[in-house]
């Protein structure tokens, strides 16, 4: 299947490598390290990730990790869509056919990134090679990191500092570049800023007419906090709708440390599902109740005396 897009100008100039893992073994036996760096190139060989190593500094390897085949991310992409719009995330599912899906909506940067580090750490249960960084049997496994287009940074901060204000072309460039997280918080960021101007305006004219503790200054922050609130709400909602994210957080991930005490069959999609018991998970949140009201307790009391 041919690529249904240009290849990324990141690729162009980092020689086709996605990720970078650091792996070192300062500390480790020399059998234990060989055998557990066999053990992450196969894991990553298994869900379809190429690997080059080189020489690190300080008992370290660096081993680069790309996709093996287009295809096998074209595939692992569309998965993902499809997945989204399961839980509700996307208004409608994406075409039958993988090309012509990614052609009526093509792959960009922070989904390419995004969808090979879950290959990555994904646990091999969801599909992923389950390679956690320093923790269990990847102790050896410092980081995985991706790699920057030096060239394309130095173009966004040449365009960048010449104009003040983000308009939605550019939140669109940075979520297609970094993903919708940092997209958000630059659209956060110009939106907090932007309305801080008033309060500093009117806060100052109010030292300077109104003197010290002015109850007009006070309903009027009080009024334009809520003003700033509710107009976030609504421009979150609407960049979210806008970058098809909007309710991804239902789509639950599991954590490292999560231990469940049964599985059970999903009614509908016939998978087996880890389960925590709901009942078990209430009695540890109220341990904090006795804590809570003793310090309710200690609190009044000094306040009272």
């Amino acid at each position: 299947m041919a690529s249904p897009g240009p290849k990324s100008p990141a690729l162009q100039t980092n020689m086709d490598v996605d990720y970078v893992i650091s792996y070192r073994f300062a500390t480790t036996e020399k059998e234990t390290a060989v055998k557990r760096f066999e053990r992450l190139v196969y894991a990553l060989s298994s869900v379809g990730l190429a690997t080059e190593v080189r020489n690190g500094n300080k008992h370290s390897l660096l081993v680069f990790v790309k996709v093996a085949s287009e295809e096998h991310l074209f595939g692992e992409v569309y998965r993902s869509r499809v997945n989204d719009w399961i839980h509700g995330v996307r208004s409608a599912a994406p075409e039958k056919e993988t090309r012509r899906a990614l052609e009526a909506e093509p792959l960009h940067e922070a989904e390419r990134l995004r969808t090979i580090y879950q290959l990555i750490t994904n646990p091999v249960t969801e599909g992923g090679a389950g390679i956690t960084p320093k923790e269990g049997e990847w102790k050896n496994v410092e980081s995985v990191f991706a790699l920057h287009d030096h060239a394309y940074n130095k173009e966004w901060i040449k365009k960048w500092s010449t104009q003040y204000l983000l308009k939605p072309k550019d939140l669109d460039e940075i979520r297609d570049r970094l993903g919708e997280k940092i997209a958000f918080y630059f659209a956060f960021t110009q939106s907090y800023f932007t309305f801080l101007l008033f309060p500093a305006a009117f806060g100052f004219s109010a030292w300077f007419l109104l003197g010290h503790y002015s109850s007009v200054y006070a309903v009027v922050n009080c009024l334009w906090c809520v003003i700033f609130v509710e107009y976030w709400k609504h421009q979150e909602v609407d960049l979210a709708v806008r970058w098809g994210v909007r309710g991804v957080s239902s789509i639950q991930t599991k954590r490292r440390d999560f231990k469940h005490e049964k599985e059970t069959t999903d009614p509908v999609t016939g998978e087996t599902v880890q389960v925590f018991p709901a009942t078990k998970r209430l009695q540890r949140q109220l341990l904090q109740v006795p804590f809570a009201i003793g310090a309710v307790l200690i609190l009044g009391t000094l306040i009272a005396t």
